[in-house]
């Protein structure tokens, strides 16, 4: 048998694989590892996984993929080859990717496929640690790097190490959520560089018998930069005179492809055959298949002979024996360098054996010799089934290829522009941008300008997204399907909601519902609503979610759309428990089949409303995982997940974790462009400084939005959705600005009143005390500060319902009515000490005391420094689920709740989960 690769002496590289080792070291004591090998082609990046695996442990479970050039398009190619791997059942979804999907099937988002694979690393891991490679990873498809990425970001204490091979870890073909988790501090980058002269030198003695001085293996290495495969073909190709000759030019190194040549060239007849078939059919290839290809009557020893030319490599997937090249230049070399006659006939064969559709398809159109108007059109058919399937990826790879087949424009054209819009719809904006030039060439009409709309949505450029957007409702192309006008209006409706513009958006929404309802969910219906509220219109905007069911499960597309805006219209009304309710339905139901954005959306909002209705642990756990997912999914909301997360943290005197969700949201809406984004993110940020008692901080973060030049300001003007006139009011006051802030809170006033929204009318009756009690008026205080209470006794229990107690009681301390100030104070201090308010808490007992009242300040012990995560996971616990729910509930794996929960019993002196009742249950 041929000698394998780790049979000959390893060259260079000790110190990278050193450190591979450390960190699988690591990952063996818990501590979940991901390492980057990125490097130039040809430097040795494979080379080095493999010995790597060769010396690690055995008894580690081994789960590998190679990415490839051809089948970016394939959607979880890259995880159907992982899960190759397992030898035992798979459950659904992965059951299904493994097996290469169903037809018909539509195919799992990546968030509820990287759920399913935290519950497969948990298992595997239970018996040897586990180690997952993918190799080339900047060839991979799209939705198995947002499925892995979403894994890899919730492993905690998990038995995992990852590698990942790519050429460099800014490749834009790797997802951003990748790529920043690649850019952690916590990743170990290995970036290979070339062989030193030493190494040279070593590889000089394994390849010949003739010595290379070490002088003449320094000149070489300064002519190859020490790429090992150029270093090595030149040491193949020519004597070691050529390297010792005095003066003489070193030769540059023939063509990667005239070496290959040369091998095939010295093997026999039916190896050539084989390493043909297998160049055609891929990086890897079951060897029974390319030995049909290739008409090789005994494959074993022709792959034999392939390996010792090392043109070849054996593998083994599914325990079916593989034919696998060494390096995807020595593929590209030997497919290059097939007769063109040769290359399709082996495509037109290999289609032929292919039971796939899509494969077969794919071999035709690299066998097609130029436009095939019928391959083109079986093609489109296959993109529309894809595309039906939640395939986008795959759908658009489909497309484009029908894009190339077609015989003229009028074909090509609209194939094209479908293709541009999968790859929106995968979330490939950056492939999708690479196609913007090739859209812009094509003859101007309606789908030409929707799909530069969309990138120009996509990518933040408004104005032009606006107009190519209305140019496209506006034509008169009759070839411009429903759903390309019903997809401008959604995008248009999109735009002008998220510019504040609330007629606007009604105008748009209201057009696109007026043509023929799509199969698949839109957001049409929630933005007429939206849109109708922000206006001011809120009748209208509840009439137009009438149609809803009241409860779930909103399991078709018309019981879902609009669920979002009847919960955030609750939400903007007061009515908290609804609001919740319909929220946390809406974060269902489009997770189980609708927008993955609206599901998103719907948990942010949901954490908002739980933040005023003074639940803030719940507030927490959903603003977390928001963060988590809007991070993980590249979703353009991201700036609302982090606002809503930065709200109760500030609330409780973590500064530090506030101010940074605060400062990201900012960030985000600034990139993005969302008005309402932007205020929300300031909101939080104001929030986190009246809770450090930076007053003039407030103001500087709030004031900007009461510019009137603004173009558009319904949903910031509109009361109830966000809340930023309150804290600029208190902040004004507190900084002597008494006649601004009187300005800012009549209009506060007015709106509120015209609405009538008793929580906004309770925080602006607050705001009206503190602003009387400065001005020396101490009977208009009492009475709005009476008033804020009446309008807090006829709704629900609220955050707000606290602060103006602690308002009322400081004020009525002040004035000398201690009796009424300390009743205040203390139900005030109840309310604090049940969220763990720590600012407001001591500026309570601060207050009690100047009252000569003396209140015991609550003791720490009762939930010693819990982190966030651990406390969520603990209510949890309590409320009855096993870990594995727990684990599904939080997206996180088994082992990441066991350890959680392991934390939290020793914090709280605890043995078992009896003891959590009594620690962390519902407060009094």
């Amino acid at each position: 048998m041929p000698q394998r690769e780790w049979d000959v002496p390893f060259l260079g590289r000790g110190d990278e694989l050193e450190q591979l080792n450390v960190r699988l070291h690591r990952a063996l004591h818990s501590q979940p590892q991901l390492v980057l090998v990125e490097g130039p082609a040809g430097m040795g990046k494979s080379s080095l996984v493999r010995r790597f695996l060769h010396t690690a442990d055995p008894t580690c479970v081994l789960m590998h993929a190679s990415g490839e050039e051809t089948e970016t398009g394939l959607s979880y190619g890259a995880l159907a080859q992982l899960l190759a791997a397992v030898p035992e059942p798979l459950d659904e979804p992965l059951a299904g990717l493994a097996r290469g999907g169903r037809a018909g099937t539509p195919l799992p988002d990546p968030i509820t496929v990287g759920s399913a694979l935290i519950d497969l690393f948990g298992a595997l891991q239970n018996r040897s640690p586990l180690v997952v490679v993918i190799d080339d990873a900047h060839w991979a498809d799209t939705p198995s790097l947002h499925a892995l990425t979403f894994t890899l970001r919730r492993l905690r204490v998990d038995r995992v190490l990852t590698v990942l091979v790519a050429r460099d870890a800014t490749d834009p073909r790797l997802p951003e959520g990748l790529r920043r988790l690649l850019g952690d501090d916590s990743t170990l980058k290995v970036t290979l560089k070339g062989l030193d002269v030493d190494d040279i030198v070593r590889l000089n003695a394994e390849l010949g018998p003739v010595r290379l001085p070490r002088w003449a293996a320094v000149r070489l290495r300064g002519h190859t930069d020490g790429n090992p495969l150029h270093t090595k073909a030149l040491l193949q190709q020519f004597p070691t005179e050529v390297f010792t000759a005095d003066r003489a030019a070193l030769p540059a190194p023939r063509g990667y492809e005239r070496l290959v040549t040369a091998r095939l060239e010295a093997c026999t007849p039916q190896a050539r055959r084989l390493v043909d078939a297998a160049s055609v059919l891929g990086m890897s290839s079951p060897l029974h298949l390319a030995a049909e290809l290739g008409a090789v009557p005994e494959p074993l020893e022709a792959l034999a002979e392939a390996m010792r030319f090392e043109l070849l490599e054996e593998g083994t997937a599914a325990d079916i024996p593989q034919a696998r090249f060494p390096h995807p230049l020595s593929r590209a070399a030997v497919y290059q360098c097939l007769e063109p006659s040769l290359r399709r006939r082996l495509h037109l064969l290999a289609a032929s054996f292919a039971d796939d559709l899509a494969l077969r398809l794919q071999h035709r159109a690299r066998a097609a010799l130029g436009p095939d108007p019928g391959l083109a059109d079986e093609l489109e058919r296959l993109a529309g089934l894809q595309a039906e399937e939640a395939a986008w990826s795959a759908a658009a790879a489909s497309a484009l290829a029908a894009a190339r087949l077609s015989t003229d424009s009028t074909e090509r054209a609209p194939r094209l522009l479908r293709a541009v819009e999968h790859l929106l719809l995968a979330g490939d904006v950056g492939q999708a941008a690479q196609l913007e030039h090739s859209v812009r060439e094509l003859a101007p009409g309606a789908e030409q300008h929707y799909a530069l709309g969309h990138l120009a949505l996509a990518t933040g450029r408004h104005d032009e997204a606006r107009r190519e957007l209305t140019a496209c409702w506006e034509s008169c192309d009759p070839r411009a399907s429903a759903d390309t006008m019903r997809s401008a209006a959604e995008q248009l409706a999109w735009l002008c909601l998220i510019e504040s513009d609330g007629h606007g958006t009604v105008d748009w929404a209201e057009r696109g519902l007026e043509l023929p309802p799509p199969s698949r969910s839109t957001f049409l219906r929630d933005s007429l609503a939206l849109g109708l509220a922000f206006a001011g219109e809120h009748e209208r905007a509840l009439a137009a979610v009438a149609h809803l069911p009241v409860t779930g499960p909103h399991d078709r597309p018309e019981e879902r759309d609009g669920l979002l805006a009847r919960g955030i219209i609750h939400l903007m009304s007061g009515a908290l428990d609804t609001a919740c309710r319909d929220l946390k339905e809406t974060y269902a139901a489009h997770r189980r089949g609708g927008l993955p954005s609206t599901a998103l959306a719907a948990l942010g909002f949901l954490a908002d409303a739980e933040y005023r209705a003074g639940r803030w642990d719940d507030a927490v756990a959903h603003s977390t995982q928001a963060v988590s997912l809007a991070e993980d999914t590249q979703m353009s909301n991201v700036a609302l997940m982090h606002a809503f997360a930065a709200a109760p943290l500030a609330g409780r005197g973590r500064f530090r974790a506030a101010e940074a969700h605060a400062r990201a949201a900012v960030a985000h809406a600034r990139t993005f462009g969302d008005v309402n984004d932007a205020v929300i993110a300031a909101t939080a940020l104001a929030r986190v400084r009246a809770a450090q008692g930076d007053h003039p901080a407030v103001v500087a973060t709030l004031h900007p939005f009461l510019d009137t030049g603004k173009v558009h300001r319904d949903a910031l003007d509109e009361v109830g959705l966000t809340s930023w006139r309150a804290p600029l009011v208190e902040a004004l006051v507190r900084t002597g600005r008494l006649h601004e802030a009187d300005e800012v809170l009549r209009a506060y006033e007015r709106r509120a009143a015209d609405r009538d929204r008793w929580l906004d009318l309770a925080a602006a009756a607050r705001c009206r005390g503190i602003l009387e009690a400065v001005r020396g008026d101490p009977d208009a205080a009492d009475e709005a500060f009476r008033a804020g209470l009446d309008h807090c006794a006829r709704g629900e229990p609220c955050w707000e319902q606290a602060l103006l107690r602690l308002s009322y009681g400081t004020f009525l301390r002040r004035v000398g009515r201690r009796a009424g100030a300390v009743s205040e104070l203390e139900a005030a201090w109840a309310d604090f000490r049940r969220l763990e308010a720590a600012p407001h808490i001591d500026q309570c007992l601060a207050e009690l005391a100047a009252c000569g009242h003396r209140t015991a300040r609550p003791a720490d012990a009762e939930r010693p420094n819990l982190t966030a995560q651990e406390l969520t996971v603990a209510r949890l616990a309590v409320q009855g689920l096993t870990n594995r729910q727990i684990a599904q509930e939080l997206v996180l794996s088994v082992k990441t709740i066991e350890y959680h929960l392991g934390n939290t019993y020793a914090k709280l002196g605890i043995t078992s989960r009896m003891g959590l009742v009594a620690k962390v249950g519902p407060r009094p």
